[in-house]
C-alpha cells in the first residue's frame, strides 16, 4: 500500500482528470455498473425498484484527519466510507440500491492509494449489494483527502428514529466502546439485521450509533420521552476495557461515548419486546442483543436505573 501523500512522480497530479476517473471506475469493478446505468453520461439512468415503496437516501463523507489518518491504507478509508453510509440504511430497515460518489483530491495525493481506496469502496459496496453509478472528482488544497458518498436504498415501511412510544423497550445490537481501537475502520454495518427489524411492526423506532449511546439514544428519544436503561448492564467491548486501562477512563465511560459502534439502537412495543427478543436471537444467533431499559415520559434524557440520574457523560460532537 502507498503512502496517502507520496512525492510528485507518483501523485495524481500527474494524471489528467480523464485518467482519474477511468482508474476509480476501474477499481471500484463490479460495484460499477455498465454505462447508462452507471458512470459515463452526465445522469445515470436507472430502472424504478419495484416491491419496495419507501425511497431511504443518505449522505455521509470521510475526511483525512477526521474519520482516518495518514497511516490509514487506502483499502480501508474506502470500506470505511461506504459502510458508515451503509449503516444507516440499516437503521432504517433499507435494501441498498446505487450511489453517487464524490471526491475532493489534493494533488499530492498518492496514485495508487487512490486507487486502493476505490478498490476498498467498490468491494465493501459489492458485497452489499450497492452499485456505485456515478460522482465527481474535485481538486483540492494539497493534503486534502474528501471522500462523500450519497446513497438510496428501499425499504417496505418508514423506519426511523423519533417515534418510539411510552413503555416501550430498548434494545441494543453488539458490543460498545473502543472503536478507536480498529473498529472505526473494521465493521460490518447491519443491514441483515435492519431489514429483518423493520419486518417486524413492533418495532417502533430505530438509529445506528455513529456517536456513542449517550448521545443516539436522546436522538432517538426526542423531547418528550426520557429512557430509563441498565447502566451497569451495557454491553462493553474488549477494545473499551483495553482503551480503559490504557487512559484511566472507565469502560463504561467509553462504551457510552466513544461513538463509531455502527451497532442498532431500537425500541419495541412492550406487549410483543419478549418475543421480538427471542425471534432476534434465533434469527441472528451470531450478533450480540442487550435489553437496555424502557421509555418513559420525559423531555429527552437517558437516565440510569440504579440512581435516576441522568446520564452525565455525552457522545461525540462534531463542533463540541
Amino acid at each position: 500500500m502507498g503512502a496517502l501523500t507520496t512525492a510528485a512522480d507518483r501523485s495524481v497530479a500527474k494524471l489528467t482528470e480523464e485518467e482519474l476517473i477511468r482508474r476509480v471506475v476501474q477499481s471500484l469493478a463490479e460495484a460499477a455498473p455498465a454505462f447508462p446505468e452507471g458512470p459515463g453520461g452526465d445522469c445515470a439512468h436507472l430502472p424504478t425498484t419495484g416491491g419496495r415503496s419507501i425511497r431511504a437516501s443518505t449522505i455521509d463523507s470521510v475526511i483525512l484527519g477526521r474519520h482516518f489518518d495518514a497511516a490509514c491504507d487506502g483499502i480501508r478509508a474506502g470500506a470505511k466510507l461506504v459502510n458508515r453510509n451503509l449503516s444507516d440504511l440499516a437503521a432504517a430497515g433499507a435494501v441498498p440500491s446505487d450511489a453517487l460518489l464524490s471526491l475532493v483530491i489534493g494533488a499530492d495525493v498518492d496514485a495508487t492509494w487512490l486507487t486502493d481506496f476505490a478498490h476498498g469502496a467498490g468491494r465493501a459496496a459489492a458485497k452489499a449489494g450497492l452499485r456505485i453509478v456515478g460522482g465527481d472528482i474535485c481538486r483540492g488544497p494539497n493534503g486534502a483527502f474528501i471522500g462523500t458518498l450519497a446513497v438510496q436504498g428501499f425499504a417496505h415501511r418508514i423506519l426511523t428514529r423519533k417515534t418510539a412510544a411510552v413503555g416501550d423497550v430498548l434494545f441494543v445490537t453488539g458490543q460498545l466502546g473502543g472503536s478507536l481501537y480498529g473498529k472505526h475502520l473494521d465493521f460490518s454495518p447491519r443491514l441483515a439485521e435492519g431489514e429483518w427489524l423493520c419486518s417486524h411492526g413492533e418495532v417502533t423506532a430505530c438509529t445506528d450509533l455513529s456517536d456513542g449511546l449517550a448521545k443516539d439514544l436522546p436522538g432517538l428519544l426526542g423531547p418528550k420521552f426520557d429512557a430509563r436503561i441498565t447502566v451497569a448492564a451495557l454491553p462493553v467491548s474488549d477494545a473499551a476495557q483495553a482503551l480503559a486501562k490504557s487512559d484511566g477512563k472507565p469502560a463504561l465511560e467509553h462504551a457510552l461515548q466513544d461513538g463509531e459502534d455502527y451497532e442498532l439502537l431500537f425500541a419495541v412495543n412492550a406487549d410483543r419486546a419478549d418475543l421480538l427478543e427471542s425471534s432476534f436471537r434465533k434469527a441472528f444467533p451470531l450478533t450480540p442483543l442487550t435489553r437496555l431499559g424502557v421509555v418513559e415520559a420525559g423531555t429527552g434524557l437517558a437516565r440510569d436505573v440504579a440512581d435516576g440520574e441522568p446520564i452525565k457523560v455525552r457522545g461525540f460532537g462534531h463542533f463540541a
